[in-house]
């Protein structure tokens, strides 16, 4: 109970722009003897540090204080088909260096395992942060991911990973702890992790080269029973959409997946000849897509463009319904190129069809971590199980 206590202490502390033990006191409910002994290990462990004094309500004087962010760090790895990103973030949150890969033309597990080696010792020496003190490796994968035993299994988007156990191949290669969590989890877990707390029921929409959702209902994020929460490839966004694999129709993976609007796009004589099987090339054809809708609004391109937020949107719309969110969030690899577009048709097409836009209205909106909310959110994940109260309850109020 007294470590539980010290990590929810630290976590409450972080989130804080400067509180005080008496604040503590009252939102924790621990007592004063309690606080003062978690005060007393979290300095003697230099995690904390007085940052000035404050009048109260009595008009003492008392004193409030943060985090210290050097005092540990953690790696945030996100692996896509067409990226490795990696990012070294403080105990603060805040992220002190990052090194962006293109993954390896064929993504096999060991030319994958072998690259991040690579980067993130590259990424060590950049930082000059020494190895005592990193808390932890978090990587963000594609799923389905079995975050138990930190295993990838058959994993649709990455050819040949079909058992990676890689918790076990990591560990074995930096003696670091490493925590392994589906992309969509790890985004929306450090989408809150930024937050102060108000959004509790949330939906982070990840777009990468796969599509799926991250959520967290009541100020928990949802797992589900299994190991692939958050599939929403097959929920419908165009009622008039091609009958895709699964027997539905216009299904986000068969209409708005980056592969198929640039496949669209190629036959149509808007962009050149791509291969479609390689994702790096792909992302690349699909920020040339967005710039040229964003320059031609009536362009194919913008059609297809704008189609494809319409799809988006009415599926955004459906889970708003479902769950009786208050906030949907949008990001991943793909976020920045469709931006303009997706913000400009998705927020009124979602609280138009919201039945419960007479309580409240669905806030929509961008990700507040950047374009590596995977690998920020992974590394946000680690420091939560390993520094912080887990993210199970993430707020107390």
């Amino acid at each position: 109970m007294a470590d539980y206590n010290q990590m929810l202490v630290l976590d409450l502390i972080r989130r804080s722009a400067g509180i005080s033990r008496g604040e503590l006191v009252g939102r924790t409910g621990l007592t004063a003897q309690t606080m003062s002994n978690i005060f007393r290990r979290l300095g003697d462990e230099g995690m904390i540090r007085e940052t000035g004094r404050v009048r109260g309500g009595s008009g003492s004087r008392r004193a409030v204080f943060e985090v210290v962010p050097s005092a540990r760090y953690t790696v945030g790895l996100h692996i896509d088909p067409a990226r490795l990103t990696v990012v070294m973030q403080d105990l603060a949150g805040a992220v002190v260096g990052d090194a962006v890969s293109p993954a390896p033309r064929t993504p096999d597990p060991a030319s994958v395992l072998d690259l991040v080696e690579t980067t993130i010792r590259s990424l060590l020496e950049d930082t000059s942060v020494p190895v005592e003190l990193i808390a932890g490796i978090g990587v963000a994968s594609p799923g389905p991911v079995d975050a138990a035993h930190g295993t990838v299994i058959d994993a649709p988007i990455l050819p040949g990973w079909d058992v990676v156990e890689l918790k076990k191949e990591l560990e074995l290669r930096f003696a670091i702890p490493v925590a392994v969590e589906k992309d969509n989890i790890a985004a929306v877990a450090g989408e809150v992790w930024k937050s102060s707390g108000e959004d509790e029921n949330l939906a982070f929409i990840y777009l990468g080269s796969g599509v799926s959702a991250g959520l967290v209902l009541d100020g928990n994020i949802v797992r589900g029973a299994g190991i692939n929460v958050g599939d929403i490839g097959h929920m419908s966004g165009d009622p008039n959409g091609p009958i895709c694999q699964c027997g539905g129709r216009g299904c986000i993976t068969a209409t708005a997946l980056p592969a198929v609007l640039v496949g669209e796009a190629t036959g149509r004589g808007v962009l050149p000849v791509v291969d479609l099987g390689d994702a790096g090339a792909v992302e690349n054809a699909l920020t040339e897509l967005c710039r040229l809708a964003d320059e031609h609004s009536d362009s194919p391109a913008a059609e297809i463009i704008d189609r494809t937020a319409r799809s988006f949107g009415r599926v955004c719309a459906q889970l708003a319904n479902l769950l009786d969110l208050d906030t949907i969030v949008l990001g991943g690899p793909q976020w920045t190129a469709l931006r303009p577009s997706f913000l400009r048709i998705i927020p009124s097409l979602v609280n138009r069809n919201y039945l419960g836009r007479t309580s409240h209205v669905v806030q929509v909106r961008g990700t507040s971590i950047g374009e590596h909310a995977g690998a920020v959110g992974a590394a946000s994940l680690v420091m939560w199980e390993t520094m912080f109260d887990p993210p199970k309850q993430l707020y107390i109020t």
